[in-house]
């Protein structure tokens, strides 16, 4: 910046003959007038950021303007502006961190602010980036009077008027040193050594030298905890980013998206395990043969063995493409399945009763169902793709196309569903069995039929309006909610884990069922229950305990399941409940980081950290489900 008012930009390019070895330089450049010099005076820093792309003009006073140098040939204004807000007072010193991305500002009231630059939808710029104001360091006591930042991380040493200089990092927001001075001597420069290990301040009198050890400077509650600001990024967030591709990279050790990441995959994983687990041992202790029972007990504990590396390989390489290329249908299949085997159970029961006794037909009965099920969802799947997104569920998904009432509708769906079957016992389900009582089969079947598509059309009805009003009040659910459909997500892995978890749940719940002394069984029968009767309002309340235990047991084995995750997952710590992304689990991270983690460093001491989080929350719930347990218990002894 010459003292004609304009700024010069230039630019260098070496090119070297490879034959010859000889360089040639080519110089080129620009300049643009400098504007409002005559109203606020010259400039008393002017900083070159990043790489070389962009400067920055800073006035005492706060005003800045910042100059877009990615064509050195006609540099531009990008933006200008008030950088200093009043809380934080004049700026008195400025610096560059390590990268140059990111300007540091020591103000007179004692605070030291950290800039840089982030995409500000509220803030018309050339470029579409603004300056702001990403941290706020120190605690405002004393004026400071030096500034020096650190050449292998992200420390800000900070001479004050008092003689003392603090250190801090930037990132994590933590004062990690002071050096109180001996000296009453006036600071006139302070700097760090190559190495960040020595810290030296320059007096009237001659140089001081201190020793610096500062482990784990990255590291604060906040930084772990809490939402940081990070370069370039649009606003704070819960980040975990261990490594990066340049020594200026800013570590990121936020835990949260991988305590996120673990409660997702116990969430998806119980979504399909505790149903089948705790149905299945409900069905197979109160209505099949000892026999057959026993045989099924056997075949189920042996899937337990199954090793968790084998399932995450099916999971990664056979199931996620296969529902990749059927996600409509996968989807159906979660709603035509339950509705094939209820609907064929009312047949069932029309059947002649000798023909309902034979354990064999009932077995091709329900094979029949399943096979009617997924018959069906591969017949509703196209028609519903069609119906709610267009044709496209990817593309609807990736916001490509489509109205968001679609997506509303299919999260309201278990919603729905759920309201339907309180409205089906509550009202439908005692009139209907008041009119049927006393029919005959055939009758009592075709309206127990008559009632389930009524109940369809009753979801369906409110999952449609619901969806709509939702889109009105709520706008697109695209986002967070739903998202862009990625082949390894929380989606396959909660149909896989769960596969793995089944057996576990299903074992302990049968055995609570079996505990139940016959007695009860047989009393309630006496009274003129029915076996459906006695399950559900005998059994099941002795056995609560038991039963609670089995769910219990199946999340403590979801939330420590480490190798069905780390191949089928994705391991991209985001934070979004949107079923068709990926995640990363405390366990997951813990097996892909620590063989190259450097030893006792910060990233390693993280993941022993993160290990412990995972014990600490798999006691809390253990502990939480141990008191709830004991108190089914007491009420169980009552019967």
């Amino acid at each position: 910046m010459t003292q004609d008012g304009y700024l010069h930009t230039y630019a260098l390019v070496h090119q070297k003959n490879l034959l010859t070895g000889k360089v040639r330089t080519r110089v080129s450049g620009g300049r643009l007038e400098v504007r409002n010099l005559a109203e606020k005076g010259w400039p008393r820093w002017l900083l070159v950021g990043g790489k070389g792309d962009m400067a920055v003009a800073l006035w005492e006073r706060g005003w800045y303007q910042r100059y877009d140098l990615g064509d050195p040939i006609q540099p531009k204004l990008a933006e200008e502006g008030q950088l200093a807000s009043r809380s934080l007072g004049e700026a008195t010193e400025a610096a560059c961190l390590l990268g140059r991305n990111t300007f540091v500002l020591a103000h007179r009231e004692g605070r030291v602010s950290a800039w840089f630059l982030a995409s500000v939808p509220d803030r018309a710029t050339a470029d579409g980036r603004a300056l702001v104001c990403g941290h706020v360091l120190g605690s405002g006591r004393v004026e400071p009077l030096v500034l020096a930042t650190g050449q292998r991380g992200r420390l800000v040493a900070v001479g004050y008027e008092d003689g003392s200089i603090r250190i801090y990092h930037v990132t994590s927001e933590r004062e990690v040193a002071v050096w109180k001075r001996t000296s009453r001597s006036p600071l006139i420069s302070v700097a760090f050594s190559p190495k960040d290990d020595v810290l030296v301040a320059a007096t009237p009198h001659g140089l001081e030298v201190a020793a610096l050890r500062v482990p784990h400077p990255e590291v604060s509650w906040k930084a772990i905890w809490g939402r940081v600001w990070y370069e370039n990024y649009p606003r704070p967030a819960f980040v975990w980013q261990s490594s990066g591709a340049t020594d200026d990279f800013e570590p990121k050790y936020g835990l949260v998206p991988l305590v996120f990441g673990t409660a997702k995959a116990t969430f998806y994983s119980l979504l399909f395990a505790l149903p089948l687990g705790l149905l299945g041992a409900i069905y197979a202790s109160e209505f099949l043969h000892p026999r057959v029972r026993n045989r099924i007990k056997t075949t189920v504990e042996m899937m337990a063995s199954l090793p968790s590396v084998v399932l995450g390989f099916v999971a990664a390489f056979v199931v996620a493409p296969l529902v990749e290329r059927r996600v409509p249908e996968v989807l159906c299949l979660f709603g035509t399945l339950p509705l094939a085997l209820l609907a064929c159970g009312y047949l069932w029961e029309m059947l002649p009763y000798r023909w309902r006794s034979s354990g064999a037909l009932r077995a091709v009965g329900i094979l029949g169902a399943g096979g009617l099920g997924v018959v069906l969802a591969w017949q509703v799947g196209p028609v519903a793709e069609r119906l709610l997104f267009q044709g496209d569920l990817k593309g609807w998904l990736s916001g490509t196309r489509g109205h968001p009432w679609g997506g509303w509708v299919f999260l309201w769906m278990p919603l729905a569903s759920v309201l339907t079957v309180w409205i089906n016992a509550r009202w439908l389900g005692p009139l209907l069995y008041r009119s049927v009582f006393t029919r005959s089969p055939i009758v009592a079947g075709s309206v127990r039929l008559a009632k389930l598509a009524i109940c369809v059309v009753i979801a369906l009805s409110i999952a449609f309006v619901a969806g709509w009003i939702s889109s009105m009040v709520f706008g697109d659910p695209r986002g967070n909610l739903l998202g862009t459909y990625v082949q390894r997500n929380a989606l396959v892995v909660g149909m896989i884990m769960g596969f793995a978890i089944v057996p576990l749940i299903f074992t302990l719940a049968e055995d609570a069922l079996s505990a139940v002394p016959q007695d009860l069984r047989a009393a309630s029968l006496g009274a003129g229950a029915t076996p459906w009767q006695t399950a559900f309002r005998v059994v099941i309340p002795a056995a609560m305990s038991g039963l609670f235990s089995a769910a219990m047991i199946g999340l403590a084995r979801a939330a420590g399941e480490t190798m069905i995750v780390l191949m089928a997952a994705g391991n991209t710590p985001i934070m979004e409940w949107n079923p068709f992304n990926g995640f990363r689990t405390l366990s997951a991270n813990i097996a892909v980081e620590l063989p190259e983690a450097v030893q006792n460093s910060t990233h390693y001491r993280m993941l022993f950290l993160a290990a412990l989080c995972l014990f600490v929350l798999t006691s809390v719930v253990n502990t939480a489900a141990e008191l709830v347990r004991l108190r089914f218990r007491k009420q169980a002894a009552r019967l």
